[in-house]
């Protein structure tokens, strides 16, 4: 009786627990969930199964069979977890990672924000409240600048949800065309966006109002500190594809992108070269660059990736410890370093218009953009201004 019971009681055992237990994990794996809450569950089977080792070595009969069971059934779970790791570490749809606060929260004008720069005098452009008000948009690494503006140049009382929008790129470029903006603030135009207005008959005009770094982020953890152009060039064609290669962990390179007409993606194009022929972004892209930030920063367990942004915007405005920013051909993305230019990527953001359909209002704005005020604005909110 105890030896049908003990051999009733593993058979139970594997097929109960251990199938449940694997689709729960390829489950996790292929949803991309974290597997950390199985641990317990895997924790309590090994138990169970030990309970069950114990019970048919009493029986002094069928223990082998027991055993063999438990040492297959642990082989198993041994298999799953490591399918899961190559999963995780190869393969991931495209993702959207949700931002936890609105930015516009954080640098809307006239609310007192201590996230925007404030001149130490009286702005020698101010605008009344009976002017035509250029309304501005723009990319969100630039919040803070043109926010900045409206508030040291916009009469307090002026309807800031009329005036002020926080589209980003993709959406500020088509609200500039489409006529619905004067003004926004952004990196250069991607050809798409080039082909937009060509459609439309527009030409745009672009005024560079300061300096910024393009930089690639790894997690934290990740041992690799520095990578040479070629370097980069080759994980984001696929020439390397472990970070082993270069002198990392022995773990596949997870390269992640943005999304197409983004500022980052743009520039990120711009760096690698036209005749680059690149991964496909379909698999790796995430969308919004707090998103990017997040899988970095081993978000869903992907430490292994790899990614890009703005430099202001990681050091100031998406904060996070879990991520770091690498050198590039040894060179740190410092301040110092961007005004003087031997950081290999940089470049200007501009203040863009639509040609020959400026106000007067936006050219009195742009010109006061440019001027000593405008540029010491720039500083303060901590850019690179042009007369750096």
């Amino acid at each position: 009786m105890k030896t049908t019971i003990s051999t009733i009681v593993v058979s139970l055992a594997i097929i109960l627990l251990i199938v449940p237990f694997c689709i729960l994990w390829f489950f996790a794996a292929y949803c991309d969930l974290q597997s950390n809450f199985l641990i317990p569950f895997l924790g309590i089977l090994l138990v169970v199964l030990t309970w069950f080792v114990s019970l048919s070595i009493e029986n002094k009969i069928f223990y082998k069979k027991s055993i063999i069971s438990t040492l297959a059934a642990i082989f198993i779970l041994i298999g799953v977890v490591f399918g899961e790791f190559h999963y995780k570490h190869t393969y991931l749809p495209s993702i959207t990672v949700g931002q936890n606060e609105p930015y516009s929260y954080r640098y809307t004008p006239f609310e007192k924000s201590e996230n925007l720069a404030h001149l130490d005098e009286e702005a020698s452009l101010k605008f009344s409240k009976d002017d035509e008000l250029p309304i501005v948009d723009g990319a969100t690494a630039l919040f803070p600048i043109y926010c900045s503006f409206v508030e040291a140049v916009y009469p307090e009382s002026c309807d800031v949800k009329e005036v002020v929008k926080f589209n980003k790129t993709t959406d500020a470029y088509k609200e500039l065309i489409a006529g619905n903006d004067d003004i926004i603030f952004a990196a250069q135009p991607s050809k798409e966006q080039l082909a937009m207005a060509q459609e439309a008959g527009l030409e745009f005009k672009m005024y560079p109002i300061g300096f910024e770094a393009f930089v690639f982020i790894v997690n934290a953890k990740n041992p690799v500190d520095n990578l040479s152009l070629q370097q980069i060039k080759d994980i984001y064609t696929g020439k390397i594809t472990n970070w082993k290669e270069l002198g990392g962990k022995n773990q596949s390179i997870r390269p992640f992108q943005r999304d197409t007409n983004s500022g980052s993606q743009t520039a990120f194009i711009k760096m690698m070269g036209k005749d680059m022929k690149l991964l496909p972004p379909e698999t790796h892209q995430v969308s919004g660059m707090d998103g990017l930030v997040d899988v970095v920063s081993d978000y869903q367990n992907h430490s292994n990736a790899i990614g890009y942004s703005f430099r202001y915007y990681v050091e100031n405005m998406e904060q996070n410890i879990n991520i770091k920013i690498l050198s590039l051909n040894g060179i740190k993305p410092t301040v110092e370093n961007i005004r003087n230019k031997t950081y290999p990527i940089t470049g200007n953001f501009y203040a863009i218009t639509i040609k020959g359909k400026e106000s007067e209002n936006t050219k009195k704005f742009i010109d006061w953009i440019l001027s000593e005020q405008g540029q010491e604005i720039v500083r303060k909110v901590g850019y690179i201004s042009l007369d750096s």
